[in-house]
């Protein structure tokens, strides 16, 4: 028998924000004539109390967060409709990146007592909160004590201090008891789905629902899909391509030539032969990994001289390491802490209205609220760092009104952010003594504190500021040559101030240059290819005399930056083919990432934004700056707050969903015995 279909125009339904098309997969509201509105308004019903499915794509740190606002919007908020979650991830749920199986002299960049997955009073437009323990509030729950320098469960040995920096295994323990205890808070009307898989496509329909495929064919429908995918298949660049195929040119005459375009995991490094010069190019955060793996990795040992002083013990396994960088300089040690879990220095120059008076200047004088980072923002950054200079020096917090920079002040702000003077690169051996003065100088400060040594205190400034300059720089704030030069140029001298390793790091550094296992070359060093030699060549200019070293093995120590074109992921391909995600582009210049708006939602090739569909994390490192910081308790973290805004994004189109299905009904029961011809 024939079946006619339904259409309804009930006068909420024009007021509402939703239409039926986005509510129903089209065609399901079939029914013979004669039906009364009752039945088909049962129907209707059924299908608004469906049950929603959620998909959170990557279940590292991005994904917890965003399963922790989940669950705390249930527990105040409870919906009557069944839910589905469905967590999207091959890897042991809230580890990421922070492997629990990794080696434990890895360690976490951040103290233990600034680390949380949990929401608190400070996450502004988070939501509500849900009981939880932050890292160091697990540690001792659980009973870790440090014992030889290692943190275990343990009778003996000492507690675990606020400031300790500990591994990135441990950390994913963390992650991972976090996440199981999330899980024991949902209520019972919710079901998790754990797809131990990795997501192939995530395709939006006409019905304003959303496909899901896993890797094998597994496919289902979402309602709404959170992207937290973290650093989701970087593909090589054109200097990986050049490396790459120097290796492959060279490896039949060279047996231990080798190319490394990303460390991790780190196990990877352990085959890299004793008699192998390496060449690490970066100094920062993964050039630390990668020592440490070639040193402490392979069984060598530290012996404690003092505090600021150690004595490295080659065990036999180590190569030669050479480390070079553009600014050809040891990262900065984070100095101890003294501001506790929470304290954080407050902006007098660098302020939320300052960069909002810049916008209106710039708009009235060249007709666009886009800045220049040095010329609009680097003054008032500048004035800043000086402040601190002289007020931590002189301990007489002065009236910063009444603050000017002196021509000395000016100086010292210039030799953090460029230390290398040209007379000290006459020599390499002018220069190993320089950077040797310069790792003993740097223990010194860091010793200091970050609130007692102007040094220390100046370059910890950038890190408890860095909200406002992403409030300047995030969604196309800067203009887009002064957004490359940012990334290029600022961004790495900002890291090098104020994100880098622990000082214990530095102190090891030390230790093995002077020990001979690590060198660094001269700043911003040539590399290329010697076929004669069949290794990769290190040269510079810098010296009086032209200066050459060769390495067998080739290590690029670097964060991926995730270009969504080049990416290996199937998933990021599949949607990119697609058009549901583009690259993220400020004018014409593509830093990294894909689009999103500032809700957080992905945007389509036809520049719409895709309300059930969001992009969090590494994802958009490019729209937003500085996406893979931990989130950090009582100082209004971004990723509690993204994560708490796209949740409640996600309970509001519910509520409207439940909205529809109650004027529905009342507008049945007004008119119980119409019937459809």
């Amino acid at each position: 028998m024939m079946l006619n279909i339904l259409f309804f125009r009930y006068a909420f339904i024009k007021e509402s924000t939703y239409n039926f098309s986005e509510l129903f997969l089209p065609g399901l509201l079939f029914r013979k004539p004669g039906i009364t509105i009752i039945e088909i308004i049962n129907q209707i019903g059924q299908l608004i109390m469906r049950r929603l499915n959620i998909a959170i794509v990557g279940m590292g740190q991005r994904g917890v967060n965003v399963l922790e606002r989940i669950a705390a919007m249930l527990a105040h908020h409870p919906v009557d409709v069944p839910l589905t979650i469905h967590i999207i991830d091959p890897a042991v749920s809230g580890q990421g990146i922070h492997e629990a199986t990794q080696p434990d002299h890895l360690l976490v960049n951040t103290i233990a007592a600034q680390v949380t997955v949990y929401c608190d009073k400070s996450v502004i437009g988070g939501g509500p909160l849900l009981p939880g323990l932050s890292f160091l509030e697990w540690l001792t729950l659980k009973g870790y004590r440090m014992v030889n320098g290692k943190a275990c469960i343990a009778d003996v040995g000492e507690p675990i201090t606020e400031n300790a920096y500990l591994s990135r295994s441990l950390l994913g323990v963390y992650l991972t008891w976090t996440y199981d205890r999330i899980l024991e808070t949902l209520p019972d009307n919710v079901t998790i789905r754990n797809h131990r898989r990795e997501a192939v496509d995530v395709a939006p329909q006409a019905n304003g629902q959303i496909d899901v495929e896993l890797d094998g064919g597994y496919k289902f429908v979402a309602d709404f899909v959170f992207l937290t995918t973290g650093h989701a298949g970087c593909g090589p660049d054109d200097v990986d391509r050049q490396f790459a195929a120097w290796t492959a040119q060279g490896q039949a005459g060279n047996s231990l030539l080798s190319y490394v375009n990303n460390p991790y995991p780190i196990t990877k490094l352990s085959g890299i032969s004793p008699d192998a010069t390496v060449a690490i190019c970066g100094t920062g955060l993964t050039a630390a990994d990668i020592v440490s793996a070639l040193t402490v990795g392979v069984d060598g040992r530290f012996e404690v001289l003092s505090d600021q002083r150690l004595q490295y013990h080659p065990s036999g396994r180590e190569p030669r390491i050479w480390m070079y960088s553009r600014q050809g300089l040891p990262a900065g040690g984070r100095a101890i802490n003294q501001k506790g879990t929470y304290g954080q220095y407050k902006a007098r120059f660098f302020t939320l209205s300052f960069i909002d008076e810049c916008r209106q200047l710039a708009l009235q004088q060249r007709g666009s609220e886009q800045l220049d980072f040095d010329r609009d923002l680097w003054p008032a950054l500048k004035k800043e760092m000086a402040y601190v200079l002289r007020c931590t020096a002189s301990g007489i917090w002065s009236e910063a009104d009444q603050f000017d920079i002196s021509p000395d002040e000016e100086e010292a702000v210039a030799r953090l952010v460029a230390p290398l003077p040209p007379h000290k690169l006459n020599s390499p051996e002018a220069y190993r003594e320089f950077i040797r003065e310069f790792l003993v100088d740097d223990i010194s400060n860091a010793f200091g504190g970050n609130v007692g040594n102007p040094e220390k205190a100046a370059a910890d400034m950038l890190r408890d500021v860095r909200d406002n300059i992403r409030y300047a720089v995030d969604y196309a704030g800067l203009t887009p040559a002064s957004h490359a030069r940012f990334l290029s140029y600022w961004c790495s001298i900002s890291n090098r101030l104020a994100s880098g390793p622990p000082k214990e790091r530095n102190i090891e550094l030390l230790a093995l240059i002077e020990a001979g296992v690590v060198n660094f070359f001269a700043p911003g060093a040539e590399v290329s290819y010697d076929a004669q030699r069949k290794q990769f060549k290190l040269s510079s200019s810098h010296y009086d005399d032209a200066a050459a070293e060769y390495a067998d093995v080739l290590i690029r120590a670097k964060v991926d930056v995730f270009k969504p074109e080049t990416s290996t992921s199937p998933l990021v391909r599949n949607m990119l083919a697609a058009g549901t995600i583009v690259p993220y582009k400020n004018g014409d210049f593509h830093p990294s990432g894909i689009a999103i708006d500032k809700n957080v939602n992905v945007i389509n090739s036809a520049g719409a934004s895709i309300p059930n569909l969001w992009g969090l994390g590494y994802i958009a490192e490019g729209a937003v700056f500085y996406t893979y910081v931990l989130p950090r308790p009582f100082a209004n973290s971004r990723s509690l707050s993204d994560a708490g805004k796209v949740v409640i994004s996600m309970f509001e189109q519910i509520k409207k969903l439940r909205a529809a299905s109650a004027a529905v009904s009342d507008a049945a029961n007004s008119n119980p015995n119409y019937e459809v011809a």
